[in-house]
């Protein structure tokens, strides 16, 4: 396995040594917390085309333990940042050096344990999905307990996920609720919360409880919960656990679509041009349109460019009603 980023420095220090160069001086903390701003700033800035240089810079304050800058290395080397090539091999390890703490990171910066769980965290998801190693749902479970045991929520949101489905082979719904309880009494904002606590209820055995199921989902869609909020949108439109209602459930799906929920602008698609095939009394040209305007509402984009999209069939809907 490649060596940890402190122990390769070390080596390198050595090595100038003895040859007989002085080593480099380590930054101060200031020239750290400087460098990791502005590098932040030049990876953030969506009109800066120099970006390539910013990663051995970035490089540098994680080696120096800044915990800001190994997070955002981790997106880095994870392809999350523009023009970036993704290193998955790269994101797994210093993940692990962090999670481990071979890569120490500063103890007086508040956020140095809250980096070491999201690490934690990240690199349970690349066990689980064989990002940068080898796939295993064992060693993804057992870190992600690690850091839910540490209070990171979005690990025990899917730690919950884990119990659920029997992940690593552990399958406990049960123990799986008291998490996602136990969440939303400390932090109810975190994604897919409500959803899984929705999720447990409507598919309970041997009776769904429907009710609670949609309570939560409720719940979930004053968080923008996107999943909770298909789920609620379902339930209106199937008159399960409330009382039918395929207006709501459009909207509902809209939102969630909004969101980026797939599932949820498939499900808008489809009623919405259910609704357009009622609607007799309207020409089919208008009924198409129509649906066509709902189907761009939906779509993850400014609202100035959903306007520019829906334009077209908006004036072509009001031409085709005016020959009436």
């Amino acid at each position: 396995m490649e060596k940890p980023i402190q122990t390769l420095l070390a080596a390198i220090g050595s090595m100038l040594t003895a040859m007989g160069a002085e080593p480099a001086v380590p930054p101060t903390w200031a020239q750290v917390e400087t460098d990791y701003t502005t590098t932040a700033y030049i990876l953030n800035d969506p009109g800066n085309e120099s970006v390539q240089n910013a990663i051995s810079t970035l490089e540098r304050c994680t080696a120096q333990g800044h915990p800001l800058a190994a997070i955002l290395l981790l997106d880095v080397y994870e392809g999350k940042r523009r023009a970036l090539t993704a290193q998955p091999e790269k994101a797994a390890l210093l993940a692990l050096n962090i999670a481990t703490g071979e890569l120490q990171l500063s103890p007086e910066h508040h956020q140095s344990t809250q980096a070491r769980l999201e690490s934690m965290y990240r690199y349970a998801l690349y066990c689980e999905k064989g990002i940068g190693r080898k796939k295993s749902n064992k060693d993804a479970y057992e870190w992600m307990l690690k850091a839910s045991n540490g209070g990171y929520g979005k690990a025990r949101v899917e730690l919950a996920r884990y119990l659920i489905i029997g992940k690593g082979g552990h399958k406990n719904p049960r123990i799986a609720l008291k998490l996602l309880k136990a969440q939303a009494a400390t932090d109810a904002s975190v994604p897919n919360l409500f959803f899984y606590l929705g999720y447990i209820y409507q598919n309970a055995r041997p009776k769904p409880n429907h009710k609670m199921a949609f309570r939560f989902y409720t719940y979930g869609e004053h968080f923008n919960d996107a999943r909770a909020i298909n789920n609620l949108a379902s339930m209106y439109e199937k008159g399960i656990g409330t009382d039918k209602d395929e207006h709501k459930a459009l909207r509902l799906y809209k939102k969630a679509a909004q969101l980026g929920n797939k599932d949820a602008s498939a499900n808008m698609q489809r009623l919405a041009y259910i609704q357009a095939e009622r609607g007799s009394d309207t020409p089919y040209g208008v009924r198409v349109d129509n649906a066509a305007m709902q189907v761009i509402e939906s779509l993850p984009l400014p609202a100035h460019m959903r306007s520019v999209l829906s334009a077209p069939f908006k004036q072509h809907a009001e031409q085709n009603t005016h020959k009436l």
